[in-house]
């Protein structure tokens, strides 16, 4: 009977229905109509009224009864607004055609150290453009880790300083991105660049770098992770401070730029994907053409020798070793992980 109890608790547990929370920003040149419905109103504040620069407060939990986090819809246009979100959970932000303009600082402002997705909604095209503002280091500034998902277009201009700025990780999944111009960087990160998926990525018109990654000289430096996770297997999160980029999947074109294409203080690291830019414009020593492939034993030949990471010399792949090894053919390098 007991048992019959857990599972019956069980199932009714698996069929509460947990509420999306969703605020809509639909901007119309000096104005935006904010809308906080009443289940998300005890976790979000509007502070700028009806001001086309809107300014968002969310708490720092959400309630049991959602789905987790708030997704905030921005659409519409106006040539001098902005989106400003503060907080300290992290939330989704949908663009849904917008077009917006601060001539005084970022489009969107994210002061939230938490996971930001920035999802391109399917079928859409957005733009965004900033103004000068010494407070600030990207069109879109984030001051925590930030995820580009879906597959619409977005369209960015940095006039400030970089087009896109992340404090943390950036990562790249499935839209196309066009940045057109930037004053300093394209992208601007720390910890580590990630482009996956059927992402396309154009840059272009930049002044100093395509894609510059740091190491956050606060953190320890932790070095390569095989999927680049923020979390690890029990949840708890990871801060991998690589200094790396990861091109995995996708297509990234970089035209002419006023320094490097690539410039890294980790490696770059191709596993997959599509790349058209100069390679002489990636920072020097940081280049690496060991890309990590899991569970790739195809095209493996006797002729090819086989090291681990300490640089020993190993038989082959007999005996399938667990770990991480590195494959060399000639002057090419390759390294698999063997599950």
């Amino acid at each position: 009977m007991k048992k019959l109890f857990l599972a019956i608790t069980a199932l009714m547990t698996c069929l509460v229905v947990r509420a999306q929370l969703t605020v809509s920003v639909e901007f119309s040149g000096d104005k935006a109509h904010v809308t906080i419905p009443a289940d998300a109103a005890p976790y979000v504040s509007c502070s700028s009224g009806e001001s086309s620069h809107v300014s968002l407060l969310q708490a720092e939990t959400v309630g049991e009864n959602t789905s987790g986090e708030i997704i905030y819809t921005l659409s519409g246009t106006s040539n001098d607004g902005g989106f400003t979100l503060e907080g300290k959970y992290k939330a989704t932000i949908e663009l849904n055609n917008l077009t917006l303009t601060n001539p005084s600082g970022p489009a969107i402002n994210i002061q939230d150290g938490k996971r930001i997705k920035i999802e391109v909604k399917k079928g859409t095209t957005n733009s965004l453009a900033d103004g000068k503002n010494a407070d600030y280091n990207g069109c879109i500034h984030c001051e925590g880790h930030l995820e580009f998902k879906k597959t619409g277009t977005l369209n960015i201009v940095g006039n400030n300083k970089h087009a896109v700025y992340s404090k943390e990780y950036l990562q790249i999944a499935k839209p196309t991105i066009n940045i057109t111009g930037a004053k300093k960087d394209g992208f601007h990160c720390k910890w580590y660049f990630w482009m996956e998926d059927a992402a396309t990525v154009t840059i272009s018109g930049v002044k100093d770098d395509g894609i510059q990654v740091e190491i956050d000289k606060k953190r320890p430096v932790t070095g390569s992770l095989p999927n680049h996770e923020d979390v690890d297997e029990n949840g708890e999160e990871i801060d991998e401070n690589s200094g790396n980029v990861y091109l995995d999947a996708g297509s990234l074109t970089i035209g002419e730029c006023g320094s490097y294409a690539i410039n890294a203080d980790g490696k770059v690291i191709i596993n997959g994907g599509k790349q058209n830019y100069d390679a002489s414009k990636v920072s020097e020593n940081n280049t690496t053409d060991i890309a990590i492939l899991r569970n790739d034993f195809t095209g493996y030949t006797l002729s090819e020798t086989v090291y681990d990471l300490n640089g020993r010399q190993l038989n082959g792949l007999k005996g399938r070793q667990k770990g991480i090894v590195i494959i060399k053919n000639g002057d090419k390098t390759r390294k698999v992980i063997i599950p």
